[in-house]
């Protein structure tokens, strides 16, 4: 069984989460959103870019 991270997760912290949460509300990316999150669609846009889709 895997025991180690997967390579996504390893690019992803990288990233500075406090640098985009600021970003978000600094533009009220959030402001009307109910389930899907900012983070969450991000991480999914960038998974999808990695995984060419």
């Amino acid at each position: 069984m895997f025991a180690g991270q997967l390579i996504f997760k390893q690019v992803m912290e990288f990233m500075p989460l406090p640098t985009f949460r600021r970003c978000v509300a600094k533009y009220q990316g959030e402001r009307r959103v109910r389930r899907f999150s900012c983070l969450d669609q991000f991480l999914c846009m960038a998974f999808a870019q990695i995984t060419y889709r």
